[in-house]
Order: C-alpha cells, then structure tokens, then sequence
C-alpha cells in the first residue's frame, strides 16, 4: 500500500495558497491541490483492495508520474493508461494531468486490436502500464512505433516521495481527457474533452446532486467512459468525499458490501444491467437476508442509473424491493451530463424520464427542419445541447466534428425526445436505429421495449427494425425468456394489443440465451438485427 506519510501532508501545508492554486488544472477550476488547503490532507480519498489513501498520498503519487513523465509540461499531448480499477488508476490520470498531457484510458476488457487502435488513433506519446496487464497490449506493442516508450506504474510508485513546489500551471483550454466512443456505426472517435469541460461537468454535478465531502461512493463502474471517470470518480475527488473501488462489477460483492460492510455508502451509479443484476441476486436471497438488504440499501443518499435506457420495470423493482426512487440521467460521452432528475426531491422522479436541464446547459428539441419544438405540447424532435461542458473535437476528424454541430452552436446528439408540461425529457430512442419507420408511423423502440419488460416470461429484450415490403419496417423483437418459460409471436401479440397500439407490437420474435452487448451494457442492436437475418 503506498502512502504519502506525514511528511508530505506537513509540506502542503506549508505551501502558499498560490503555490497550491498552481499544482495543476485537474479538471480546472477547482483543483486537487486547493483541496488539501481546505481538508485534511490525511482524508481518505479511495479505498481498494490495497487498503485506504488519503488525499495526501493522491498528491503526492500524482507528483511522481508527473517525474515518470520528464517534470514538464505536455501541452495536452496524448498519454495512454491501461490500469485496473484502482487507486493506482486515479494517481496515474491525475499525474498526467499533473504534467499537462490528455489522457487516454484504456480498458483491460478491451481486445488487442482496439489497444492498438486507441493508442496509434491518439497519437499517444507514451504508455503507462499496470505490470499485471502489460500480457493484454504486449502484442500491439510489438506492432505499434518503437517511439512509444511505455512506463510501468510499479517503477512509478516504487519512486521517493517528490515534495516540489515548482508545480506547473496548466491552460484550462488544454485537451485532458479522450473518450472513445462504442464505435457501433463506424471506427470509434475519440472524443476530446479539456480541463475547462471537464470543470464544467463536474461542478454541474455537484450542484445538482448535491454532494459534499461526507458522501462515500462505492464504485463499480468501469474507467474508459465518461460514466466511471467523470460523473462518479472524477466528482467524488473534486468534492472531497471518499470512493470505494472495486475492482469490477460483481453483484454478489456488492450486496455483501452493502449489508455486512460499514453502512456508510450514501451513493451508488450504474448502468441498467447492473441493476437488473442486483435485483435478481436479491429475488435469490433469503427472505431474511433480503430484508437486511432492503434495509441496508434504502439508506442511501442516491442510487443513480445512466448510460443506456432504464426499463420502466427496473425502476419499479428497484423502488419495491429497497425503497429508493431511482435517479436517472442524460448524458454522452461528447456533452458530458446534461439532464438529470430531481436529487433533493425522489417525488419528482418519473419512469422513462431523465429529468431538467443540469445547471449551465441549454437543452432544446428540434425537428427535421431544424425548427425550435421545445415548448410544441406532444412534439418530439433531435436533442440539441450547448454549454461550457460540450467538447471541442472528434480528434483528427474536423470535417467531422464540424457536422455533428448546427450553424448556431447547437451539438446534434443524435437522440430524439419529447418534453412534458413540466419541462421533463423524454428518451425516445437513437434516430438511427431505436426510432422505427414502420406504416407511416416513427416508433420508439425504446418505448416498446419498457412494455415488453412487463411482460412475465421477458427478462431482456431489444426491439429493432428490419426491412419489410409492406409496412418499410417491421418492429422486431428479440428477447430473453425467464427459465422454464416458452412464447412465440401468436402468443405475445394478443398481450400487446392490451398495452399498445396494435402497430407498435412486434411482428417478428427471437428468442436468445444473451442479447449482445458493449462493455458499458448498452445494446448493439446492429447485432441484433443480424439475429433476424438468420
């Protein structure tokens, strides 16, 4: 376990408020230097598998990747990081933040050949490497340009403690951050994020969700996207407050934390499968340890669910079974967070809606003509976003960033919505493959697929158009059956038609062990359309 000592939490503070202040960005505004001058330096920051690091021990193991990577200033060069979930994996990004560089994230979940891609697309100038996952890229290496010099981060931390005070002053308008999108529809882009957007995330967040620095997040969520890095990590350091990692999600470690840990987690995000996951360990509890559950879970401060629809059946499990009113959210990896629920008031909180506008982001609808249909009672239109959170670039690709933003400023996300009378949005679905052209009429796949779910015999399902001759797309089903259970399409229509207008019901049924999945559980309905071409 490392640890900064004594020593170091002296030296800071013994450093001048201006030499804090110029520490470095780490994410701009608020930085983690000018943290320790208003907290204890010896506050626990993360807890993992190693035991407890405090705040101090962040500083200080940040000062030493800044040495690893020559005590100068990057420039918002492109740094790659491939590291466990761990408090090693938040010293090494905020040491690369520390020397001005932009961290790439890479993911031990990921193949290879995407190592490879990730590394070569942002022209990373180095590698910092957790030793236990050096086996994973090593093979890229071999085919990657010698001029890639790859550190590892067991040298890194094995480094004398470095008290320097000749901190290096970071623009807020440097690149600090690469998001690689799921590259469902093409070649992933890597979405560039600077310390100024990233202040901006996160200082939305902690106005809006209203975090202090005596919320402990338990964090299961993987580090290559936004959700893990930003929204749960990120903001957790910027508050002050203390995260527990784990090292990957396992819903057995999860309840076990939850009811036989210290009752002291007030904040939890996910994705919906980890939900659903938690839900069905839970359903295989015994009746007394469900109750201790139950009770352990429902003292949460907030139990938030983003990165992929959150089926209306899992938001009312979920409220059943531990009495917390799931808080759902909008964001990507280009815009950051930029809807959220109501985190002061769970009434407010609807099934199927992401909420208000987060603070200091614009949020309006549009429809095929670009026309403002905000405020048009029942209309649905493109969500468009801007703000200080957006990013400014698709790295490499300007004709491409250029074209996913309007002439006035407005970045085109590419989801279509509704809002209500009370200005709540609505998520009808991804224009390119969860809204259906089926008769005349544009449906919601995702809309289907929250009936579906209610369905007894449906424990998963997604819900895609295929080519039809007669109705220019058929709504199409594929779906995970509960065990034991059979359903064809003559048996699922007569449901439907009781739940839905008789042209949303699917006209075509598959039945599937898993459906197919990215790494963050968002579903690849490319794949899925393929099941119909069988």
């Amino acid at each position: 376990m490392l640890s900064a000592g004594r020593s170091l939490s002296h030296g800071i503070r013994k450093q001048s408020q201006r030499g804090l202040a110029n520490l470095a960005m780490f994410a701009a505004a608020k930085t983690l230097a000018q943290l320790q001058s208003s907290s204890s330096p010896l506050k626990t920051a993360i807890v993992d598998e190693t035991g407890s690091h405090s705040y101090a021990d962040l500083l200080g193991d940040a000062r030493k990747v800044r040495a690893a990577l020559g005590n100068k200033d990057h420039l918002g060069a492109s740094i790659a990081m491939l590291m466990p979930n761990s408090y090693e994996y938040a010293a090494v990004q905020w040491g690369i933040w520390a020397s001005g560089g932009a961290a790439v994230p890479l993911s031990p979940m990921h193949p290879e050949r995407e190592l490879e891609y990730f590394i070569s697309n942002s022209n990373s100038r180095y590698l910092i490497c957790h030793p236990a996952l050096l086996s994973n890229v090593q093979p890229a290496l071999d085919r990657l340009d010698k001029s890639l010099q790859v550190i590892m981060s067991d040298s890194i931390m094995e480094m004398a403690q470095i008290e320097s005070t000749d901190d290096i002053v970071i623009d807020e308008n440097q690149s600090a951050l690469f998001i690689y999108t799921s590259g469902t529809t093409g070649k992933p882009k890597g979405v560039v994020h600077t310390h100024a957007t990233i202040a901006a995330q996160v200082s939305a967040l902690h106005k809006a969700w209203g975090w202090t620095a005596d919320d402990r997040l338990l964090h299961m969520l993987p580090l290559h996207h936004i959700h893990g890095i930003v929204v749960a990590l990120c903001t957790a350091l910027w508050t002050g407050a203390t995260t527990e990692m784990m090292p990957n999600f396992n819903k057995d470690k999860v309840w076990s934390r939850i009811i036989d840990g210290p009752q002291n987690i007030s904040i939890l995000m996910g994705v919906p499968t980890m939900y659903s996951r938690l839900l069905q360990a839970l359903d295989a509890m015994p009746t007394e340890r469900q109750r201790a559950a139950s009770s352990a879970m429902n003292k949460l401060r907030l139990t938030v669910s983003g990165s992929a629809a959150l089926p209306t059946s899992v938001f009312k499990q979920w409220q059943q079974a531990t009495g917390q009113v799931m808080l759902e959210r909008y964001g990507m990896s280009e815009i950051g967070m930029a809807l959220s629920n109501d985190a002061a008031n769970p009434a407010t909180r609807r099934a199927g809606s992401v909420g208000k506008p987060l603070p200091s982001v614009d949020v309006r609808l549009a429809d095929s003509s670009n026309a403002d249909v905000t405020n048009v009672p029942g209309a649905s239109g493109m969500i468009q976003v801007k703000g200080p959170s957006v990013f400014i670039e698709y790295y490499g690709l300007p004709d491409k960033t250029a074209k996913e933003f309007t002439e006035d400023g407005w970045f085109i996300t590419g989801d279509i919505g509704t809002r209500d009378a009370e200005g709540r949005y609505y998520i009808m679905g991804r224009e390119s493959v969860d809204i259906i052209k089926s008769g005349g009429y544009k449906l919601s796949a995702l809309e289907i697929e929250r009936e579906l779910l209610d369905h007894p015999s449906i424990v998963d399902v997604a819900v895609v158009g295929i080519p039809s001759a007669e109705w220019g797309e058929a709504v199409a089903a594929a779906v995970v059956l509960r065990a034991g259970t059979l359903l064809s399409i003559d048996n699922l229509k007569p449901w439907c038609y009781a739940r839905m207008a008789h042209y949303k019901a699917p006209k075509q049924l598959c039945t599937v062990d898993a459906l197919p999945r990215n790494l963050m559980g968002k579903l690849d309905k490319k794949a899925v359309k393929k099941l119909f071409e069988i």
